[in-house]
């Protein structure tokens, strides 16, 4: 009997320190990015149910002790986890409403602390908001997540799920007899398959977690390689991959497709007279006017320093022509400001569409681009269409 619990302990003691290896990881992966959030959370989660399971192992402690700092670890732990993927998620929750319920929480169990006459209540409370806890963790990430449908995500939600049922054999031994309820959880015979479940558990979510965070890294890598560092749309080579895959569709459908190229006027005086960060206030000014004006189907890219263009699946030249005439006039009516400083700018802008040039890139920007060229040189702050030329 002493080999086998020196053995569980020895089992505890490492599936810990694992966690904390991993907890470790994730530290080092925080130092170096500040992209993404709720990592810090997820280590405090673990060294709080590492502080829960250190409690519930020492025997030597009173009973009371464990049930109440125990239980309270275990709780704040798995609250963090559900709070921590919110985070990683971009879907935090109000801290006002996290300290409105770690009050609420205190107060219930200060209250059935003075109250009750045992740690019956006590135990079933905090074992009941563990279940509640970890199926509101795997219920998040398997069904309202933004990435639901990852494997990651899944693995991670899975391994909550197992948790939930973990705690709930762990709850339904508290309620079969209310003779010696706390009884039945001093068992070693039950603790020892509970928590080696529970601290399984507990390291294969921290290896889906981690999983997440590798996803979510190549994902912001791939979205880096293929995007504007300053304005977040799209870059020459991925706009022009894009336009590729956009054109093949166009053929397959027999549809027709737009372009719109933008060039924003005078842009060198005003880095000349402002300065380099108010010339790139005014571009970022007119990435995000271009995306609040355009369908979700439509491509933006930033093709040169402060050239744009739109590219429009299943639109005409016509169509093409509203939508740069509306961008120019609403970025013509705008004031910019920065530092203290403002400025008024104004764009030209060419179009055209597939029916007049075809459907590959080089041809249909070739077009716009004339078309640009006539809108500058016939003063600017104007739209020219190709068909009109």
């Amino acid at each position: 009997m002493m080999f086998a619990w020196l053995e569980f302990r020895t089992m505890l003691f490492m599936t810990g320190l694992l966690a904390v290896a991993l907890s470790l990881l994730l530290l080092a992966i925080n130092s170096r990015t500040a992209i993404l959030t709720g990592l810090k959370e997820w280590v405090c989660a673990n060294l709080l149910i590492g502080g829960a399971i250190i409690t519930f192992t020492l025997i030597i402690l009173p009973l009371n002790f464990r049930a109440v700092i125990g239980g309270f670890f275990i709780v704040a732990g798995l609250g963090l986890y559900f709070i921590a993927i919110r985070i990683f998620d971009k879907r935090p929750i109000a801290w006002r409403n996290i300290r409105y319920a770690l009050l609420a929480y205190i107060f219930v169990k200060i209250c059935i602390t003075l109250l009750s006459q045992n740690e019956y209540a006590l135990v079933v409370f905090d074992t009941a908001l563990c279940m509640v806890l970890t199926a509101a963790s795997a219920l998040y990430l398997l069904k309202y997540s933004s990435q639901n449908h990852s494997a990651e995500y899944r693995f991670t939600g899975a391994f909550f799920i197992i948790f939930t049922a973990i705690t709930l054999v762990r709850f339904y031994r508290l309620c079969a007899n209310n003779a010696a309820p706390v009884e039945h959880l001093t068992e070693w015979t039950l603790n020892q398959v509970t928590f080696l479940g529970c601290m399984l558990s507990v390291l294969a979510i921290n290896f889906g977690f981690i999983a997440m965070v590798n996803a979510k890294l190549a994902e912001l890598l791939a979205h880096t390689a293929g995007h504007d560092w300053l304005t977040g749309v799209m870059n020459r080579g991925n706009l022009e991959k894009c336009a590729e895959l956009l054109t093949l569709k166009t053929v397959k459908y027999k549809q027709t497709q737009a372009m719109l190229l933008m060039d924003l006027d005078h842009f060198k005086v005003i880095n000349d007279t402002y300065g380099h960060l108010f010339g790139d206030e005014v571009i970022q000014t007119f990435a995000r006017l271009a995306q609040d004006n355009m369908r979700d189907e439509d491509l933006l890219g930033r093709y040169g320093g402060e050239e744009f263009c739109i590219i429009m699946p299943n639109s005409s030249e016509k169509e093409a022509l509203i939508v740069a005439e509306r961008i120019r006039q609403k970025y013509e009516s705008m004031t910019i400001m920065f530092d203290g400083k403002s400025v008024k700018c104004t764009v030209s802008a060419g179009v055209c569409d597939s029916s007049q040039l075809g459907s590959e890139f080089k041809r249909m920007f070739s077009g716009a681009d004339e078309s640009l060229y006539a809108a500058k040189n016939a003063g600017r702050n104007r739209v020219v269409s190709h068909s009109s030329l």
